[in-house]
Parts: C-alpha cells; structure tokens; sequence
C-alpha cells in the first residue's frame, strides 16, 4: 500500500517546524505535529556504520556541535553531538535523531516526506519505512533518476516523486544563470521522464512552476509537489494553480491560509 494524497493541498514542514526550532530533530517533528500540518519533510544520510539519520548538510558543523563529514563518523559518534544549540541556546541537548526514531514518534500521527541526500541513503532507509509496516506513510522526493532504479529494487509500495535533472536547485530567477524558457524545458522533459518511470509526481522548486507545468503534470496524472514557500502571495498563486503539495519552513502561516485547523497564525506578518 502507498501513500495516497488527500484531495486538498498539503502543507509539508520543511525539516520540520524549521524556522521556530532546530531542523531535522524530533523537537522540530513534534512542533510541526502540534501545529497540524499534513506532512513533514526531512533529510536523510547515512553514518559510516551505515545508519540513516536525519541531517541535511554533508558536514556536521552546519547545524550540529561536531566536525567533519557525516560519513566519517558512527551512529554512536553522532547520536551524542548537540544538534541544537545553533538555533539558540535554549534548544540546547537537541540531538541527531535516527531514520528509526523519527518513524517511531510520527507513526499514525503524520506522513512522512523523505529526502534521501545520498543514494546509498536510499535502499537502506526503504527497507526500515517497509520493516516498520510504513510505506503507506511515506513519500520520498529528490529522487533522479538513478534514484528510481534503487526504489525499483528495494519495493515498489512507495510514494516516490522524481526531481527533474540540470535545474539549477536552491537559485531563484534572475539569479539562476539559465534561460527560463530553457528552464521550463528542463521541467516539462521532467515531467514527461516522470510519467515514463511511474512516479507519483514530480518535485520542483516553486521559482519553475507555473499553470502550463501544472497543467501538462495533469495530463500525465502526475502530482505537483512545490518546495520551499515562505512568502504568502506566492503560496497562494501555487495553491490557485492546483498544485498538490507545497513545502514551507513557515507551516502555522501557511495552514492560516489554506484555512486548515492550527494555531492562531502569531508569526510576523508579510511575506
């Protein structure tokens, strides 16, 4: 059984409740549950002992007390590092919390988004969501193509979205150096490439998507998934367009819009 999106736009937190607390840590998981949201997204890598833990960067210094790339370090090694006391001193203690932790505190209480970083990532992590009985609970996205190949062997039972290859990821116009009419063919190939490996949807930074991308997605039966939107105007545009999904790191602002149940929205107001 896969994960089957529900008839109106998620709200996906982005490593969690990631602007209110530290990323990627089961504080930042619990936060986003509290609020309400319909799914939450994090990041997946492999220690050097080969445990999928959740961590963004490739070097524990970005957001954890350590040093030095996560792959040269044990589950044993990192599990210790502080991994909040970047955010602020009062989220000090936080740590790095396992792939199996995180199923464990969001079991029958919220879907899960993963984004495996690696693609050594990728069949050991499938294989703990299926040995959990989870796979109905899980979506993965920045899945490429080689991607898809690991999926296909690991099972088939899981939601998966393909990430177009050759867009320039994290960069949005004017600042991405590509012709947007070049860019748009890079997403509509993508969701064509998409359609062709079986994938659920497809995965794109909100900067390429527009009605024409949303609408051939459809054509396809394809889903829209949008990351990461923290302006309101913008969120709004994607969710008049039809999009499925979209990922923010501001998700209590977000569900005031699409009027989902949460929390009086007390963040700062504006885009």
């Amino acid at each position: 059984m896969s994960y089957q999106p529900p008839p109106w736009p998620l709200v996906v937190a982005h490593r969690g409740d990631s602007a209110q607390k530290p990323e990627n840590t089961l504080l930042a998981v619990e936060s986003a549950i509290d609020i309400g949201v319909d799914m939450v997204e994090v990041d997946v890598r492999l220690t050097k002992d080969g445990v999928p833990v959740l961590i963004h960067y490739a070097r524990l210094e970005h957001t954890t007390a350590g040093s030095g790339l996560v792959t040269d370090h044990t589950w044993e090694e990192i599990r210790h590092l502080d991994a909040g006391v970047w955010k602020g001193p009062e989220f000090a203690g936080e740590r790095v919390p396992s792939l199996e932790e995180v199923l464990d505190l969001t079991r029958g209480r919220v879907p899960l988004n993963l984004d495996f970083q690696t693609s050594d990532a990728v069949a050991r992590g499938v294989a703990m969501v299926r040995d959990a009985g989870m796979t109905g609970d899980v979506v993965v996205s920045g899945c490429r193509v080689d991607c898809f190949e690991i999926m296909a062997a690991a099972t088939n039972e899981i939601t998966t979205l393909l990430n177009p290859d050759k867009l320039p990821a994290g960069t949005d116009p004017p600042e991405t150096k590509m012709d947007p009419a070049e860019a748009l063919a890079v997403v509509r190939r993508g969701v064509d490439a998409a359609g062709a490996l079986g994938a659920a949807g497809i995965n794109l930074q909100h900067s390429f998507v527009d009605t024409a991308v949303v609408a051939r997605a459809r054509e396809v039966g394809l889903g829209v998934w949008v990351w990461v939107v923290d302006d309101k105007a913008r969120f709004a545009e994607l969710i008049d367009m039809g999009v499925t999904a979209v990922t923010t790191n501001r998700p209590a602002r977000m569900l005031a819009i699409v009027g989902s149940p949460s929390p009086a929205d007390t963040e700062e107001t504006g885009g």
